[in-house]
């Protein structure tokens, strides 16, 4: 794959580094949606057997971003408009609960940490840290939460967001990450309020949607398969700035 060139990776961490680096290629347009992702292709590249690769295109395709088709292998994906905003349908359900159920066994550090990752999201411009730095600020919160298989669905559905922030934060503006509900969210915490802190994050997520919902149907372009709810206007994926 010419896109890529060559990229010699340690043995024992290459399934991860083959994810992360894919990954970065299909955010950032590197590898266009449509692209085949050939297993010995793949593997040439990295150095590998085709194992790790077989590993790192099973885990992208869970995070949406590649197809495994049977007998005709994988492609990059045309990242759908409206999955992103049924990630945060996803979320208004299974965060909430998350959060309630660790509000109660978070620490002094933990809250300590809260904080501080709030304040970097205060200044940070970068889509891509902003991005990871949000995914982190929510962990935060809800990490200490005692249902093991809620959390991983609650990490899943944030690293989809990130997904939205890389893509979309230029045309959504800062003030979609919604800072000041992140330090809400952190003061109720602190509280060990977690009524309060469920409520402040429900209006988070809700307002997150919104402001998502109203960017696509003001972008122009070809939406594909499916329309944004509530009547909207077309969508194309590469058009990141608002018409004027």
């Amino acid at each position: 794959m010419a896109a890529l060139g060559h990229i010699s990776v340690p043995q024992t961490q290459s399934r991860s580094v083959i994810e992360s680096t894919l990954s970065e290629a299909i955010l950032n347009g590197t590898i266009r949606p449509g692209t085949p992702l050939r297993q010995e292709e793949l593997a040439e590249v990295f150095g590998v057997s085709r194992m790790p690769v077989r590993e790192a295109l099973i885990q992208l395709e869970a995070k949406g971003l590649v197809r495994l088709r049977t007998g005709k292998g994988a492609v990059a994906v045309n990242i759908d408009p409206v999955d992103f905003l049924e990630t945060y349908d996803l979320r208004l359900i299974i965060e909430p609960a998350a959060l309630e159920l660790s509000i109660p066994n978070l620490t002094d550090a933990d809250i300590h940490e809260t904080r501080s990752l709030a304040r970097r999201l205060d200044t940070e411009t970068d889509p891509v840290t902003v991005g990871r730095l949000n995914t982190e600020f929510h962990m935060s919160l809800c990490r200490k939460a005692t249902n093991y298989r809620l959390l991983k669905l609650v990490r899943a559905a944030l690293e989809e967001e990130e997904q939205i922030i890389r893509l979309h934060l230029a045309g959504l503006g800062a003030d979609a990450i919604g800072q000041a509900e992140h330090h809400a969210l952190a003061d109720a915490a602190e509280a060990r309020d977690a009524a309060a802190a469920t409520a402040v994050l429900h209006r988070h997520l809700t307002a997150a949607a919104d402001t998502l919902r109203d960017y696509l149907t003001a972008c122009g372009g070809s939406l594909g398969e499916r329309a944004v709810p509530a009547g909207s206007a077309p969508f194309a994926p590469a058009g990141l700035v608002r018409p004027s």
